[in-house]
């Protein structure tokens, strides 16, 4: 009986403690231009706040991590070129590791949005190079599957 409501207080605990945070949405959206260049947009909840924190990272199967990190906010919500993010051009951030899609890697796009100084919510989307390489010419990849400009409008309005 004492183990049931230790564990009760611990899961109580650690319910408070997650639902105090900004939630995270899986908003952005991958897809390949007309030239075959990685394209990314950040979806943003009815154009507020600020876009923040823009960062890319690749996680090799074999270990390693190559990534961009701007470290700046973004002007606008994209699309923009995976490789050449937002700040990525005038000395803020940097780039580490190959600047193409490895075979063998799963890619994560985070973000963050802000109310003044308030984390309204957080943004991942993971993806890999033959999850984009499989998409036809008016797809995007969001929320782990592909689906239609149209349809990813929707789901961020959604989302929402």
């Amino acid at each position: 009986m004492r183990r049931a409501w230790l564990t009760g207080l611990v899961l109580l605990g650690l319910g408070l403690l997650t639902s105090c945070g900004p939630p995270i949405r899986d908003l952005a959206a991958v897809h390949k231009d007309d030239s075959g260049r990685i394209m990314v947009e950040l979806g943003q909840c009815g154009g507020s706040g600020r876009i923040v924190g823009v960062h890319a990272a690749g996680l090799p199967d074999d270990g390693g991590q190559v990534s961009w990190s701007p470290g700046r906010e973004a002007d606008q919500p994209g699309p923009f070129p995976l490789f050449a993010p937002p700040g990525a051009g005038n000395g803020e951030g940097g780039r580490d590791g190959p600047q193409s899609l490895e075979s063998r890697s799963t890619y994560i796009v985070a973000f963050e949005v802000l109310d003044g100084h308030r984390v309204l919510y957080r943004s991942s989307t993971e993806f890999r190079r033959t999850d984009i390489e499989g998409l036809r010419p008016d797809q995007v990849w969001a929320n782990g599957k592909a689906m239609s400009r149209k349809k990813y409008r929707a789901y961020v309005k959604d989302e929402c």
